[in-house]
């Protein structure tokens, strides 16, 4: 009977052994486990395939929204990096370009009282305020209007003395309200003491 008892547990534990490694292999994927078995009372559970849980299909569809809708926002961030990049470069384009605008409207009206200081006496000063006044009538008003209020007051009113009445008007209207009150001032004291 000992003996018998011996091959009974030896068999029970090779079916143990082997039905411990045929459960390993089917639950890792190596062997496929008969159809029969996740169907058996008690066991069955530990052969039955895990079910995948199951994805909304809306989840989906939003999932795949975000991820369209993060791609655009990475796009037009990269686009708005570009056009201030660009808007910072035209800004200092433009503040180089007035600084210069600055600069040689400073140049001219020096050059311009340059000018008119070398002619000394009144006949070539008169020359020079007619050469000035038709230089600055062909300017834009604006922009003689800008170099002008830089000259002083008598040689403006020399200037605006030799141009047509309609043209220093509006060269006159284009200069600070302080500026244009002195040189009409000084214009009308010039007027009343020929």
């Amino acid at each position: 009977m000992r003996k018998f008892l011996k091959i009974f547990f030896l068999i029970l534990l090779v079916i143990l052994i082997a039905g411990g490694a045929g459960y390993v292999l089917m639950r890792s994927g190596i062997l496929q486990a008969p159809k029969f078995l996740p169907s058996l009372p008690v066991v069955g559970k530990y052969f039955a395939e895990p079910q995948k849980p199951q994805i909304d299909p809306e989840l989906i569809k939003l999932r795949r929204e975000n991820l369209e809708l993060s791609q655009i926002i990475k796009q037009k961030r990269a686009e708005m990096e570009k056009l201030q990049k660009k808007y910072d470069d035209l800004d200092k384009t433009l503040t180089a370009t007035q600084e210069s605008e600055d600069s040689l409207k400073d140049d001219i009206a020096r050059l311009n009282q340059q000018i008119i200081d070398s002619k000394n006496n009144t006949a070539a000063q008169e020359s020079a305020y007619k050469d000035m006044a038709a230089y600055f009538s062909e300017m834009k008003v604006k922009d003689a209007a800008d170099i002008l209020s830089r000259l002083k007051d008598e040689d403006i009113i020399g200037i605006l003395n030799e141009m047509e009445k309609d043209t220093g008007a509006e060269i006159l209207q284009n200069f600070e309200r302080s500026k244009a009150a002195s040189v009409t001032k000084k214009m009308l004291i010039t007027s009343q003491n020929p």
